[in-house]
């Protein structure tokens, strides 16, 4: 039997960082897993002791937060889940594990970025020659008139940076998007129709940058979250996403696409984990590929499992007293404590 693996997830209130828990719980791995998230009210923080309430990632101790936080309960890999969060975590990864010596499981900062705007991931994909929808900044309105004239409506408008179906409409009349005009926050992008249906996909590489894991879901949708899915194997779909995968190069990559006819288009990538992170683990367990890669230092095979299964979501209670929320801000105010009697390493 190996050591103990201390893993701190954040954002446990939030459904990337409950399904990388419950992948964690279904490795055979020793794990101890720490978790944090912003209210005292977040779900996954009351189902035992090993849990702290953090700043928001935009304050500016969030950094010095996680370095003694990471310090104090000797963590050996951080799995930050929060889109807010992943581009700062990025920023500083190499000074997190130089400070805790932990292993941060985020990409580089350039690879990051490219998933973290819609439009960049758009100017990724058409370079290389994949097949992605048509998407531009509406910078004037004769432009998105060519645009709507191109590819028709209903067109899609949605912000580059937001997640979920926040700031997602779809319009029909090319005077709806009049108003997004100049605002180069958002993009206008060539629908694909729903009918033909959407898919989210999982992929891990290994060190070696070869690909050991491959999972695509047929998906429905419910506020912007999967709460449908069915395994789909199809090796014309597996060899385009690996592709695509190894081209960006991130260890894990979630990319979510519909079908054009008879090929698939890839609208948006997800940099980090994602909120399927627990079904996909029923074919393989990206968050212990990541502990046996960058903690125990072992090589991983490629798994191959070609298991059907249907997934359903619901949703479940968690209780807790008022005496156990106290004891959560006891135990996070401790952390703040230490903070201030610390010396930071920078």
């Amino acid at each position: 039997m190996g050591r103990k693996i201390k893993v701190l997830v954040s954002g446990a209130g939030g459904d990337v960082g409950q399904g990388v828990i419950k992948a964690l719980n279904n490795s055979k791995l020793d794990i101890e897993i720490y978790k944090i998230c912003v209210f005292e009210d977040s779900s996954f923080l009351h189902i035992d002791d090993k849990s702290f309430i953090a700043p928001f990632s935009a304050d500016e101790s969030y950094i010095d937060y996680l370095i003694v936080l990471m310090n104090k309960l000797k963590i050996d890999i951080f799995f930050p889940t929060v889109d807010s969060e992943i581009v700062k975590i990025a920023e500083n990864k190499d000074l997190l594990e130089r400070c805790t010596k932990a292993k941060v499981f985020v990409g580089d900062l350039d690879k990051v970025l490219i998933c973290d705007d819609k439009y960049e991931t758009f100017k990724f994909l058409t370079k290389r020659g994949f097949h992605t929808p048509k998407t531009i900044i509406p910078k004037s309105f004769v432009e998105v008139q060519k645009f709507v004239k191109e590819v028709g409506t209903p067109f899609v408008v949605k912000k580059r940076w937001d997640n979920g179906a926040k700031n997602f409409h779809i319009l029909k009349d090319v005077d709806e998007g009049k108003i997004f005009v100049g605002d180069e926050d958002f993009i206008f992008q060539e629908y694909l129709d729903e009918r033909e249906g959407e898919f989210t996909c999982g992929v891990y590489l290994g060190e070696d940058r070869e690909v050991k894991g491959v999972c695509i879901l047929k998906r429905e949708l419910k506020c912007g979250s999967t709460y449908k899915a069915r395994r789909v194997i199809d090796s014309k779909l597996q060899g385009d996403i690996e592709e695509v995968s190894k081209s960006l190069g991130l260890k894990y990559l979630n990319i979510q696409a519909r079908k054009k006819g008879d090929k698939f288009y890839i609208f948006e990538f997800n940099g980090r984990l994602s909120g399927t992170t627990a079904a996909v683990s029923r074919v393989f367990n990206a968050p212990e590929m990541a502990i046996r890669e960058l903690v125990l230092n072992e090589k991983v095979e490629r798994v191959e499992n070609n298991e059907m299964f249907v997934m359903m979501r619901y949703q479940e209670e968690v209780y807790t007293s008022l005496d156990k929320i106290e004891a959560l801000h006891k135990r996070s105010d401790e952390i703040y404590k230490l903070m201030q009697e610390d010396r930071v390493c920078y």
